[in-house]
């Protein structure tokens, strides 16, 4: 619960978990693991970290709100297993959806896993990582905009196909690899995504520099 949009403020330090770093909290609320965020929440030019607590939680945002990293830098510490999720009972595709968490303007995320019906967006300019095994997209969905990196260090080639590529879209289009996104191995146990442009956008794009070409020299 909240007073308004809730935004982070970094006052007291890098900890998402710590209600000292946010503007918006209602009075006498408790931030915390596993806790509920019922609102909109903003992160803008934020330094965050993700700290280890006990047993495997999460930072939690309450199913229809939006989460929004703009700019901002996340990262796991103290060998942190904890991510970012939706209130339990939420997935998708299925549904009931969770809450929806975008990815803007040159943000690097960093999470060991998203959880209970997260639809993430990841813009052309951001990259996310994602430290988990066996299912760091865990009933949830990822979109990628056209040149956005996703990274998971504990999942092949072989098991994000198995595992994750069903999760994944491109510009909102179902991911295909060699047509809208590639693939590239991470390290001995990781893979790399990156969001490319469909050939026919590319084609129809360079027709286009040509004919402004021609024009010009007439």
């Amino acid at each position: 619960m909240s007073n308004g949009a809730v935004t982070w403020t970094g006052n007291a330090g890098t900890n998402i978990f710590d209600g000292g770093n946010y503007s918006g909290l209602a009075d006498g609320f408790t931030l915390g693991p596993n806790v509920t965020v019922e609102d909109n929440i903003t992160f803008s030019n934020a330094t965050v970290t993700i700290p280890q607590v006990s047993a495997q939680q999460r930072f939690q945002v309450a199913s229809g709100f939006t989460m929004t990293v703009d700019g901002s830098n996340f990262s796991l510490s103290g060998g942190s297993n904890d991510g970012i999720g939706g209130a339990p009972g939420s997935r998708l595709p299925a549904g009931p959806a969770g809450p929806t968490l975008n990815i803007i303007n040159g943000s690097s995320l960093e999470a060991f896993f998203i959880v209970n019906g997260v639809q993430m967006n990841v813009d052309g300019t951001s990259s996310v990582t994602l430290g988990g095994a066996g299912n760091p997209v865990n009933i949830s969905s990822i979109n990628l905009d056209t040149g956005a990196t996703l990274s998971f260090t504990r999942e092949t080639i072989a098991q994000f196909n198995t595992e994750h590529l069903s999760k994944i879209t491109i510009n909102g289009v179902a991911a295909e690899e060699g047509l809208n996104f590639t693939i590239a191995a991470l390290g001995a146990g990781g893979s790399t995504i990156t969001a490319i442009p469909e050939p026919s956008a590319g084609l129809l794009g360079a027709i286009g520099c040509i004919l402004l070409f021609l024009r010009r020299r007439r």
